[in-house]
């Protein structure tokens, strides 16, 4: 019997997603029988995971398509790879305010997506590990088709209005941002 397979994305973002490695690493510590593979780019590498800073494109959406479960972070360009191969992922949104990411695009996204149907989305470390388990145990299946929400959805999320910050909130993000690429930098 083959070990199940988890495949895990923190993005080739130029900022760390050490909250996702974190959460990773807790989950993995009780299921030493689970391959986990970890492109982690600037982030923690997690322990007991095959990790890989950057797999090559082909490589990692081969690895995804023969994934039991697939966790991303809140990028469009990874959701529309699954979406592509009909992969329903688990989306770990990056979040601002601890040099995750410099504002809240990623958790704008991902509620949309998930109001789609077209991820399945977790908050914290505890919806990460039961959607993890559920993924594992198969009370959860990959669809064979993943939801299309049609024009009609896409046109409403884009008649919204942009909501815009002012510049007191850009500053603290910025140095934020920049003491984490630095961080980052000096810890390879």
């Amino acid at each position: 019997m083959s070990s199940s397979l988890v495949v895990v994305s923190a993005g080739t973002y130029h900022l760390p997603f050490d909250r996702l490695s974190a959460w990773m690493e807790e989950w993995l510590r009780t299921r030493p029988d689970v391959r986990l593979v970890m492109q982690h780019g600037p982030s923690a590498t997690v322990a007991g995971a095959e990790n890989v800073e950057i797999l090559p494109y082909p490589e990692l959406l081969e690895l995804c398509r023969q994934a039991d479960a697939v966790v991303l972070q809140g990028g469009a360009g990874g959701v529309m790879d699954m979406r592509a191969l009909g992969v329903v992922p688990i989306v770990v949104p990056r979040v601002p305010g601890g040099g995750e990411v410099v504002d809240d695009h990623q958790l704008v996204f991902s509620a949309e997506m998930a109001e789609l149907g077209i991820i399945r989305r977790a908050l914290t470390s505890e919806e990460l590990t039961d959607l993890l388990d559920q993924s594992l145990s198969g009370e959860v299946t990959m669809p064979g088709s993943i939801a299309t929400p049609g024009a009609d959805a896409v046109r409403s999320l884009l008649d919204l209005p942009i909501r815009r910050s002012g510049w007191y909130v850009f500053v603290p993000r910025s140095f934020r941002s920049v003491g984490a690429i630095l961080l980052a930098k000096l810890r390879r």
